[in-house]
């Protein structure tokens, strides 16, 4: 008897509406523990070498991981996967949320969708079946409205929606995925991609259990967690502020991108701290399934100008800066006005933020006139300009036309691809955070197999001093040493190499790292625990390690395929100019060269050739996956389609 997947994966053809049920064994589980790990599984099998990422052709995968469902705090993740619309590379993106849990409790641990529908549809998943419904009168709705008439539709408010939105629906390249309106797959375009295939939403109610092998060692770990966690300052900060402080703590750090990067820190950044987030928008804090940390934030604007539904959420750091500090926007109400926008209609905050700033800047260098932009006099620090260029991209009017196609396409139509303001790896607008101050994080910017990304392993900091609950907690993984964050040496790289692959266990598991060691609280050992207390398994450590480098070693392998190498692990010039500010103002953190050569050394320890990126055979022998050696030969790969 299998324990904590329920053993079937739900295959969707949507051009011929036909459904099919696969039930792997236990091995396939345990080798690629769910999430990314099945997306890239079946994206490397099924999806044809170099096809239009907005082809039917192309799959769109929800996957769960073995412990997505599980009583546990930060245990309900799950998985998007597809070619990516935005980049062009194997794309993947995680949420957390109730989507995931739920999904496994309708009797399923993943969806395969492939083809198109030829009118707008969502999919019903309930009791261990499945169901094609119309979405006609759906498909320009916002975000609240889609989500209250599905449930109305099914007779349950229990219902929970994964939907993509109207900027999902208008092949906004960098439209996001939500479910429960607030938690959201961004990244990489997969909501363009999913409305690509004509699917506004998919809909699960559970009406299973989950079985655990060991539920009574899962309700003590729960119980304990529950009473413990605010007790360790990064569970207590998380409960307090959940990421809002953060703009105060990376300003003060000079980490903080402003004006497109241009400057690091705020002369004042007391107006955008986590104590006025709390006291001029915080209604009450909002938390995931059997999630004790609650880190999400529920809000009110009382103003009528910047009067927001509350059940979209608040702005958490990423969009404070993307929208807020890199555009020189310091009005809070403003900010979780443009948050609201982007989640009605699903649309990435970060690259949304990131394309407005640089359409800004080229505006300011008079690379684009008014004539270009539809009469728009385009500036920095305008919060109205900011919301207006929001509502037009999700819709596609006007100039939002070309600011829906993001950051590199535009920096391609107009000559700008090769300019210090051109911000994007492999096509995906930077994340906010300052790889000038924190090394290894631009690092994972540069070799994401998906493009930048801030999600790619703990950052920098937390390893900084040997005395440090973090620090002590990664030495399992084999950090031994404390680094200096803006170090860039030997020892950095490897240990980027094994955080990365240990945040890809909890990507693959269903875990945020908010949760679990060295970013969370829980340790290691203990959640090694946990995955054994629910499945039954007998896994450790160097197992889970393997089967993390297992699924990123499919998303090379696809990558490469389709002609990206270590030529496209370029960070953007800017990000080599001395700091501008803040405490090492006036510093060159560190120079192309070298840092090329870390990026290449990496290469090298990962065993993936820097010229064509492919893993080699000895690797994939030793993850099994010698079966990857033929499709690559298969098809031989081209120039990559997206520069950067």
């Amino acid at each position: 008897m299998s324990y904590g997947y329920m053993g079937r994966i739900l295959h969707v053809d949507l051009g011929n509406r036909k459904i099919e049920v696969e039930e792997p064994d236990d091995h396939f589980y345990r080798t690629y523990l769910g999430g990314r790990g099945f997306g890239y599984h079946y994206s490397l099998k099924r999806i044809p070498a170099r096809i239009d990422p907005l082809a039917p052709e192309n799959l769109l995968i929800f996957a769960t991981g073995v412990m997505t469902g599980a009583p546990l705090a930060a245990s309900c993740r799950f998985a998007v996967i597809g070619k990516s619309p935005l980049t062009g590379t194997l794309g993947e993106s995680e949420a957390a949320g109730f989507f995931g849990p739920e999904l496994k409790m309708a009797g399923f641990d993943a969806v395969v969708l492939q083809g198109k529908a030829d009118t707008p549809v969502y999919l019903q998943v309930t009791g261990q079946h499945a169901a094609i419904q119309d979405a006609s009168r759906l498909s320009r709705l916002g975000a609240r409205e889609v989500e209250d008439a599905i449930r109305a539709e099914m007779g349950s408010a229990k219902v929970r929606v994964a939907q993509t939105g109207l900027a999902g629906m208008n092949r906004v390249l960098f439209a996001n995925i939500t479910n429960n309106l607030g938690h959201f797959n961004g990244r990489n375009g997969l909501g363009a991609l999913m409305g690509s295939k004509n699917i506004r939403a998919i809909a699960a109610l559970g009406t299973a259990k989950i079985r655990f092998a060991n539920p009574e060692f899962l309700r003590r770990t729960a119980q304990n967690y529950a009473q413990t966690f605010k007790d360790n300052p990064l569970g207590k900060a998380l409960h307090e502020y959940g990421t809002t402080d953060f703009v105060r703590l990376l300003s003060e750090a000079g980490a903080l991108p402003v004006d497109n990067f241009r400057r690091s820190k705020l002369d004042d950044a007391a107006p955008l701290s986590g104590d006025a987030y709390n006291r001029l928008l915080l209604q009450t804090r909002r938390g995931c399934y059997a999630c004790p940390i609650r880190c999400k934030r529920g809000i009110r604007v009382d103003d009528p100008k910047y009067g927001v539904d509350s059940r979209y959420g608040g702005p958490e750091y990423e969009t404070m800066a993307a929208l807020g500090t890199n555009l020189n926007i310091t009005d809070l109400k403003a900010i979780a006005k443009g948050n609201e926008i982007c989640n009605r209609y699903c649309l990435d905050t970060i690259s949304a933020g990131m394309t407005i700033a640089f359409a800004c800047e080229c505006f300011e260098k008079g690379i684009i006139t008014a004539q270009d932009t539809g009469g728009l006099e385009l500036r920095f620090g305008d919060a109205d300009l900011m919301i207006r260029l929001l509502e037009m991209t999700a819709r596609r009017e006007g100039f939002g036309d070309l600011l829906a196609e993001g950051t590199t396409r535009l920096a391609q139509k107009w000559g700008a691809v090769d300019t210090p303001y051109h911000l994007a790896v492999k096509g995906q607008e930077l994340p906010m955070h300052d790889p000038r101050v924190k090394v290894g994080v631009g690092i994972g910017f540069a070799i994401s197999t998906y493009g930048a990304d801030h999600m790619n392993a703990p950052h920098d900091p937390l390893f900084a001093d040997e005395n440090s609950f973090s620090f002590k907690s990664a030495r399992p993984i084999g950090i031994e040493k404390a680094m200096h964050p803006t170090a860039l040496t030997e020892e950095k790289v490897q240990s980027y190499i094994r955080l990365d692959n240990f945040w890809k266990i909890m990507d693959a598991l269903g875990l945020c790292v908010f949760g679990f060691a060295p970013r969370g609280v829980m340790p290691i050992a203990e959640m090694v625990a946990c995955l054994n207390a629910i499945t039954g398994w007998n896994a450790d450590l160097v197992e889970l390690m393997q089967a993390a480098e297992r699924g990123t070693m499919l998303a090379r392998a696809f990558n490469s395929r389709e002609g990206f190498n270590i030529r496209n692990d370029q960070l953007p010039a800017r990000l080599f100019n001395p700091k501008p500010d803040g405490p090492n103002a006036g510093r060159k953190i560190f120079e192309a060269a070298d840092f090329n050569a870390a990026v290449k050394r990496l290469y090298q320890m990962v065993e993936c050739d820097p010229a064509t990126g492919r893993p080699s055979q000895r690797k994939l022998a030793e993850l099994g996956l010698e079966w990857v050696d033929a499709l690559l030969d298969a098809d031989r790969p081209i120039p990559a389609p997206i520069g950067r």
